[in-house]
């Protein structure tokens, strides 16, 4: 997650047809609440408490990858996360590849890893020394990320995966950092549809995915029916950022036209620490007027902040 997310190129929201059959099958398994009570968590299970997480939110983003020799959660701790029903999801950045995870120099035999893929980096991430824009469309790429990175999120029990820096598939060929033309946009699409055909019962969540994706589709598919959620990051705070709200409420609207039965469409906001009560509250408020699920967090992502005005979560 990137809490300095700035509109690159993104399409304008604005009424877009879908093109493609939307006849996909939408397991039971994947549904969302429609009307989350949501957190993203990039901490260690022993920095929180797990039961209060777990009781007091339906929707969780944590940062599952086993990659290191000291997980932020062991298999068991996610468990415990969805004693009372909550969904918990993984953090999997698709548009770029940071230099600390496992998988930027070392694979096994069959892959290529984000560092020896040279013809996939597109340049560095502006501001983080440590992550690249990625390719989506490179194969070795996706091969990557649908057949090693992401089944070993799986294998930890999460129930799915939200894909972040998904933008990228909106930055154009000419954008001055992680440049993106249209087949490495469409492979954005297909790396997402091979993702939902390897796990067909999971959650997948967009951040920050352009409204051009809604015209999209990949194998006859129409592209919103492949996801189940989608949300952006500093919405209303500091201030409000309209042409990210009306992007977000175009893919809303968007997806309440398909036969599907829930979507979750989401805001996630910062301030500067737990304490900024009444900064948050506005914030919440300005998200639920607008039809949004608000989340509201420090930029660090590092601990879970109780607000005494969070509703009660409910199961699906």
């Amino acid at each position: 997650m990137l809490s300095a997310w700035a509109d690159r190129g993104h399409a304008q929201a604005s009424a877009v047809a879908l093109s493609g059959s939307t006849n996909a099958t939408i397991a039971a398994a994947r549904n969302l609440p429609a009307s989350p009570v949501w957190a993203v968590y990039y901490g260690t299970a022993a920095q929180t408490n797990l039961d209060q997480l777990a009781s007091s939110f339906n929707v969780i983003v944590i940062e599952a990858d086993p990659g290191t020799d000291t997980p932020n959660f062991t298999p068991a701790q996610i468990t415990a996360l969805k004693a009372h029903g909550a969904k918990v999801l993984s953090y999997l950045n698709v548009g770029a590849c940071e230099t600390w995870r496992t998988y930027w120099t070392t694979v096994p035999a069959g892959f290529v890893s984000c560092r020896a893929n040279h013809s996939a980096q597109l340049g560095q991430y502006s501001g983080y020394s440590n992550e690249y824009w990625m390719n989506v469309g490179n194969a070795a790429y996706q091969n990557l990320i649908v057949n090693y990175v992401a089944p070993q999120l799986a294998s930890t029990g999460v129930d799915g995966f939200m894909l972040d820096n998904f933008e990228i598939v909106g930055h154009g060929k000419n954008a001055d950092e992680g440049p993106c033309d249209a087949k490495c946009a469409q492979g954005g699409l297909d790396l997402v549809a091979q993702l939902r055909t390897k796990f067909p019962n999971a959650s997948i969540v967009l951040n920050a995915a352009p409204t051009s994706a809604i015209s999209g589709s990949s194998g006859g598919i129409s592209f919103p029916m492949l996801v189940d959620g989608d949300f952006a990051e500093q919405v209303f705070l500091p201030s409000l950022d309209s042409s990210l709200l009306q992007a977000l409420q175009t893919w809303k609207h968007t997806e309440a036209q398909l036969p599907r039965s829930t979507f979750f469409t989401g805001s996630l906001d910062y301030v500067s620490s737990c304490s900024a009560t009444s900064n948050a509250r506005g914030g919440w408020k300005a998200s639920v007027a607008a039809g949004l699920s608000p989340a509201i967090a420090t930029s660090a992502l590092d601990q879970v902040c109780w607000w005494p005005f969070l509703p009660a979560a409910v199961s699906n």
